[in-house]
Parts: C-alpha cells; sequence; structure tokens
C-alpha cells in the first residue's frame, strides 16, 4: 500500500512525533509512505534526518494576507501533483491545514484526517465575528465532508459535535499512546546539562514556550507555592519559543530564578523526567497531550488545566476533577500579578508535592489506561480506518 502523510510542519510538537513514528511503522509493515510538509525544509528537524521520501511545499509560511492565499493555492496544486504521481491508496492528514488540502485535492484513496486540539478554544484568537464565522463553517463543511476524522481526546470529539456541528458518526477517538518499553530504555541514558540535585523534589514542564502552553502560569504558582512550603523545591522548564525570554524576565521579576531552570528541548526528554517530583501541564488547552502519555509510562504524577488534562486517562471522573484548575484567562500575562487560576494551581502543586496519598492516587486512576498505553494499539486502530 502507497501512503502520503500531510502535515502542516515538523518541529517539535506531539502531533509531529505521531506522523514520524507512523511512517516508521507502515516502513516496517512493508508499506510505501511519502511525507507531504505544508511548510519547512530538509534538516530542520533531526526527527526527519532517517526519512527520504519528504516533501515540502514551502520553506516557510507567509505573513502577508494575499501572499498567504498564493501559498495556499500553491500547496494546493503540488500535493495535487504528488498525489497524482505516487497514486496513494491513504492520504492521512495531521492539524488544520492539511486537513483542509486533503480533503480538497481531488483522489480515490482513503483519507484519514486527524483532529489535535480543542478547535474552539484555538480560534478564541480570532477577534472579527465574521472571519471567526467563516472559519467555523469552514471547519464544519471539511470534517462533515470526511468521515474518516480522528479526535485525539473525547474532549477533541465533543467540542467538533457541540462547538461545530460535525456529525458524531463521522468521528472516532484515538489516544496518543507512547512506546513505552523505549521511553523506559532512553530514560536511563546520561545527562549531561543539568544535575538533579538528590534532596530536591523537581517540578517539571515540557512544551513549547508559547500561547498555548501559558508557562507564565506555572512560574506564578510556583512563585506563590514556593513561599509557602518548607519542602527544597526546584522547577525545570524544557523548551523553546517566541517566549523563551520573557518567561526568564518573568523568573526574575518573581524573585525564583535561583529555583527555576529553563533547558532547551532535548530530542530525549525522558531522562530528564525520570528525575522529576511532579509533571505540570498549564497549557490553556490540549488535544491529546503526548507529553502526558510519557509521563504515565514512567509513572510521573501529573497535573494541570481542565482542557489539557484529558479524563479519560482516569477510571473516575471525581478524581480527575481533583487533578484540574480552571484556567481563567486565556491572556498572556508576564505580570507579577497572580490571578485566580494561578493561586488554585499554586495548591495543587502543593498537594502533588507534598501529599503522597494524592499522589500515589493519581498513579492508580491511571493505572487501567496505562495498561494500553502502547504505539502498538494506536497505530492498529489508525491500520484499522485504512483497511476498511
Amino acid at each position: 500500500m502507497k501512503y502520503i502523510l500531510v502535515i502542516d510542519h515538523i518541529a517539535t510538537g506531539g502531533a509531529e512525533r505521531i506522523l514520524i513514528d507512523y511512517y516508521h511503522h507502515l516502513k516496517e509493515k512493508g508499506y510505501h509512505p511519502y511525507i507531504f510538509v505544508l511548510s519547512g525544509f530538509p534538516g530542520q528537524s533531526k526527527w526527519t534526518k532517517d526519512i527520504k521520501n519528504i516533501i515540502y511545499g514551502s520553506s516557510g509560511d507567509e505573513d502577508n494576507l494575499i501572499r498567504k492565499g498564493i501559498q495556499q493555492l500553491s500547496l494546493y496544486f503540488k500535493l495535487k501533483k504528488l498525489i497524482q504521481q505516487v497514486k496513494p491508496d491513504v492520504i492521512f492528514s495531521f492539524l488544520e491545514k492539511s486537513n483542509l488540502l486533503t480533503i480538497l485535492a481531488p483522489s480515490t484513496a482513503i483519507k484519514i484526517v486527524s483532529v489535535h486540539n480543542v478547535l474552539s478554544i484555538q480560534y478564541t484568537k480570532i477577534k472579527s465575528p465574521k472571519i471567526k464565522n467563516i472559519v467555523y463553517n469552514i471547519i464544519k463543511w471539511m470534517y462533515n465532508k470526511c468521515p474518516n476524522v480522528i479526535a485525539v481526546s473525547k474532549q477533541v470529539k465533543d467540542d467538533l459535535i457541540t462547538s461545530f456541528g460535525v456529525k458524531i458518526d463521522n468521528i472516532c477517538i484515538i489516544n496518543n499512546y507512547v512506546d513505552r518499553e523505549n521511553i523506559q530504555i532512553k530514560a536511563q541514558e546520561t545527562i549531561e546539562n543539568f544535575t538533579f540535585l538528590p534532596e530536591r523534589k523537581y517540578i517539571m514542564n515540557i512544551g513549547r514556550f508559547s500561547d498555548q502552553k501559558a508557562q507564565w502560569k506555572l512560574l506564578k504558582a510556583f512563585a506563590l507555592y514556593i513561599k509557602n512550603t518548607s519542602e527544597n523545591v526546584g522547577l525545570v522548564l524544557m523548551g523553546h519559543g517566541e517566549y523563551t525570554e520573557e518567561l526568564k524576565q518573568l523568573a526574575q521579576k518573581l524573585q525564583i530564578e535561583q529555583y527555576t531552570t529553563f533547558l532547551p528541548f532535548n530530542i530525549n526528554p525522558y531522562k530528564y523526567m525520570k528525575h522529576a517530583h511532579l509533571f505540570v501541564l498549564s497549557s490553556i488547552y490540549e488535544g491529546f497531550p503526548i507529553v502526558l502519555a510519557e509521563a504515565s509510562s514512567l509513572r510521573l504524577p501529573f497535573l494541570g488545566t481542565q482542557k489539557a488534562i484529558p479524563e479519560e486517562m482516569f477510571d473516575k471522573k471525581t478524581f480527575w476533577e481533583e487533578c484540574i484548575f480552571q484556567s481563567s484567562s486565556l491572556e498572556k500575562d508576564f505580570s507579577t500579578t497572580i490571578h485566580q487560576d494561578e493561586q488554585a494551581l499554586a495548591a495543587l502543586i502543593k498537594k502533588g508535592v507534598e501529599d503522597e496519598i494524592f499522589r500515589h492516587k493519581i498513579l492508580e486512576s491511571t493505572a487501567l489506561w496505562e495498561q494500553n498505553n502502547t504505539k502498538k494499539k494506536q497505530f492498529e486502530c489508525y491500520d484499522s480506518i485504512a483497511n476498511q
């Protein structure tokens, strides 16, 4: 079978990692996968080092509205040409731009599109009601047109149905899983750029320093927590992005820089996660964060925002509700003002660090989900749709 896998870009995100892993899965099965990347260039990502059949539609995203429109038209024709050349049996896309192009491109191939975020929250940044209405109608049209829509979590599926009117029969839920054994092996590797002190309990966050990930909330909550505890604690933020300097400056203004470490993205984050005491996800929204599946595989307790922690990972909704806080503001805020939701997060962090019964219950409540946490199961679900 021939596959074309389509994605917006390949950087360090969860959707990109799934695509790369699925590409290798298809190769191992003897299939012939190709990757079409809307925006990027060779060597941009370490993950593409061993991939030969990768085609880039453009070297970067355009900012100007007219040039952006021309670029999208060009991408459509390049994908159409690739489809004519390859004659794929399956076209599988990841993220919204790629999903739209995949649905629009003429082909007799089975089309599978995947949604990785809670779109109604993702598009709150659109201020114009007219433009927002257009975007919502496009999303409704495209996902009602395709009968094979994968939602990575229950809340993503619910959002597609309630916010966009997508037909329930078009959507199936397939969570993001990981290769547990491989993670546990990689977790044993040596760390060269940081020393975890054995007497210190580390709180960790991994993700792009961006609006979505909202690490400023975590910094403020940590600053409040550290003022009200006798525990020897530290905070480790791993990633990069547009807010790197702002976050470092905020840590200084909050006077927590001596307890806070910023680390660059590492292709093997597991060797760091192994030493963490608690994982905190401060994201304003997520679909199904792979980093939580990774934390679960290492049996690292985790907590975070309501829209970031998937309910289905827990065996009881009532306990899931104990592990989350409600993010009250969607706007970035690098001031030292600590808001009500950040106060709630500080209290949750204290419980996650200091309450051993609570920590054990997190692992106990997610144990059933963890039994199914294998990349093989996820890809078997993908294959079953492609082979229908």
